[in-house]
């Protein structure tokens, strides 16, 4: 039964600008190859500090084609009435163009993607993943990875471990919801993270990646932690990280304790009670997906009336934004003076100095709080800042992404097939450069 610490570092929807590897600034301790689990390990955290944000339109666009969903009517139309939004979505779709803890900190505009320093091979290569309960691919930059698409990612190399073994025939090539995706060929090594590690993970390396994916040298891959089989690797699917370790922790579990604007952390193997206040209260997985799906049972705004109304949401730490059924969006922003619908962004925008209601979600009778001010998600130009809370289509997906997952202690739990949601005694966010 193993214990970990590890670190977990806000990466940056693919943009940023790091030295090379060899020159690398974010340092953390040496973790050594295990023979036998360690009771605890803990990795300093690191902050990208040179993310800008991303734009919000597109990660909504990102979400919808993550999961294959149509894209709502209204963001359908931004498409064709923004000829800048228009070219990035063709882009995108290939058209025209054991126990432990990971320290995480958000970037400094906007709360999105994480990473994690994970080793790979022997003797041990560090490198930095997405950690991502949307997806259950492992895939890493490379030495097979095209060269002109390298920029200064730290590149696994299967030739200088001692334990890397070619899958012969195996192949994958994935999408992501940005468009953004990334194919190329199979090893299998051992895969370190914390003091968890796992002798024969199969490690997608990249042959090509999308420009999207390639701008970006701060993340060097995804660690997909979502289970039942959607890994992309054909013609043998490789199981998740998260899978292959699951029997060896203590507790069948990982949670996250994402922070507003400062450090959170996911641990491996245990949950922290003094994380979370009150009890954890928990929602089967839905029986038919492949993802930590569950069915939320009610909303309320602020201090309105609770309203049931059963909607089954993706849990995603891959994704930023609340994404919920377009009715709860038109109540939310009812109640808020100034809120509008922008047709060339696709999204709903609020007046920046507007003070937003609070938002609270139900699972039977447990009622999960997100303040107001969570629900800011920055600038969209001097006066109007883009709503957190934004419409899915009628087919879905509703995704409880990160403005929520910031604002609750969240349990993803292999062993009870279940997501756990508690309040947590939450801070005043930190002021940032956009004075939001």
């Amino acid at each position: 039964m193993r214990v970990i610490q590890a670190l977990l570092i806000p990466s940056v929807a693919w943009a940023a600008s790091l030295p090379s590897p060899d020159v690398d600034s974010r340092s953390a301790p040496d973790v050594q190859p295990l023979q036998q689990s360690a009771k605890t390990v803990s990795l300093s955290q690191v902050e990208n500090k040179n993310y800008q944000g991303e734009d919000p339109s597109v990660e909504l666009i990102r979400t919808f084609v993550k999961y294959g969903k149509p894209l709502t009517p209204g963001l359908s139309e931004a498409i064709e009435r923004n000829p800048d939004l228009n070219a990035r979505f063709k882009s995108y779709i290939g058209g025209d163009g054991n126990t432990g803890t990971v320290k995480a900190s958000p970037p400094a505009l906007f709360d999105i993607q994480y990473v994690v320093p994970v080793q790979i091979g022997t003797p041990p290569q560090r490198t930095y993943l997405n950690l991502d309960t949307g997806s259950a691919d492992f895939w890493t930059f490379s030495t097979d990875t095209y060269r002109p698409m390298v920029r200064n990612q730290t590149l696994y190399k299967p030739n200088a471990s001692n334990t890397s073994k070619l899958l012969k025939g195996e192949a994958w090539n994935i999408r992501y919801g940005d468009g953004a995706g990334a194919s190329g060929i199979v090893y299998e090594d051992r895969v370190q993270v914390g003091s968890t590690f796992f002798n024969k993970q199969g490690v997608q390396s990249a042959v090509q990646v999308s420009f999207e994916i390639s701008r970006d040298s701060f993340a060097s891959g995804i660690m997909g932690m979502a289970m039942k089989g959607i890994n992309t690797v054909r013609p043998t699917p490789q199981h998740s990280y998260f899978e292959n370790i699951l029997d060896s922790l203590e507790e069948p579990v990982f949670t996250a304790n994402l922070q507003k604007g400062r450090p959170g952390n996911y641990n491996f193997g245990y949950i922290n009670d003094k994380e979370y206040m009150g009890n954890i209260t928990y929602a089967p997985l839905l029986t038919d997906t492949h993802f930590w799906e569950v069915n939320v049972t009610g909303y309320q705004v602020d201090g309105s009336p609770y309203k049931p109304m059963v909607w089954n949401a993706l849990v995603d730490t891959g994704t930023s934004l609340l994404i919920v059924p377009d009715n709860i969006v038109e109540d939310y922003y009812t109640s808020v003076e100034g809120a509008a619908y922008d047709p060339r962004r696709g999204m709903m925008l609020v007046p920046c100095k507007v003070k937003l209601p609070d938002f609270y979600f139900g699972i039977g009778d447990y009622r999960g709080k997100i303040p107001g001010h969570y629900i800011n998600y920055g600038k969209a130009d001097n006066s109007y800042c883009y709503g957190g809370i934004q419409a899915t289509d009628p087919q879905g997906p509703s995704v409880l992404g990160d403005i929520l997952l910031k604002a609750q202690f969240v349990v993803f739990d292999g062993g009870k097939n279940a997501v756990g949601f508690a309040n947590k005694q939450l801070l005043p966010p930190p002021k940032v450069p956009n004075g939001i």
